[in-house]
């Protein structure tokens, strides 16, 4: 990646605002400053990493008809699996707006930010990064966030698992059916979780 990233992305700030919100763009502004820590700290490229982290919800707009409305004016075919599950289908359209209307091309940023709400079987070191920074981020607040954040520190790979396992059970608390990806990145790191898909 060009190493005069850091100040491409600048030209991106007023853009995600005023697409979508405030308080998501403080969101990606912290999991873009957290995927920057966690490259650094595990032999990733940091521009990569904070591209990833600050543009993962460029797509993820207020609504979900939003969402919806965007992908079917731009042609944007939704993946099958994804068709059940509006909650991800952010993550297609970000990708799709970080290629084409940012000029983001590098594919391991791409698919990072496609997968960063499901994982998925195979996770590069930058797809756990993306992962995690989404989901432990500073603005983040749950039961268990700070430890999982000292193990991301310390062991990438255990905290990918651990909060894979944690943000699937939460899912399932809610009675929802869990995404393909999602189990697949389940099986990926040797948890199955007892009944399967709720």
């Amino acid at each position: 990646m060009e190493r005069n990233t850091f100040f491409r992305l600048e030209q991106f700030i007023p853009i995600l605002r005023s697409k979508i919100g405030e308080l998501r763009f403080l969101h990606s502004l912290g999991a873009m400053h957290l995927a920057v820590a966690l490259a650094d700290r595990h032999g990733e490229d940091p521009a990569r990493a904070a591209t990833a982290g600050l543009l993962h919800d460029c797509g993820r707009l207020p609504e979900i008809e939003q969402v919806e409305a965007e992908a079917e004016r731009r042609g944007l075919a939704l993946a099958p699996e994804d068709r059940p599950y509006a909650k991800v289908w952010h993550a297609t359209l970000s990708a799709h707006i970080a290629e084409h209307d940012l000029g983001i091309k590098d594919p391991s940023v791409l698919r990072a930010i496609l997968l960063h709400p499901t994982g998925d079987a195979e996770m590069t070191r930058l797809d756990r990064i993306i992962f995690l920074a989404d989901y432990l981020e500073p603005t983040r607040q749950f039961e268990g966030l700070n430890e999982l954040r000292d193990i991301a520190e310390r062991d990438l790979g255990q905290a990918f698992r651990e909060a894979l396992v944690m943000k699937v059970r939460y899912i399932r608390s809610l009675g929802r059916r869990l995404h393909a990806r999602s189990l697949r990145a389940l099986a990926a790191v040797g948890v199955s979780l007892e009944g399967g898909e709720t």
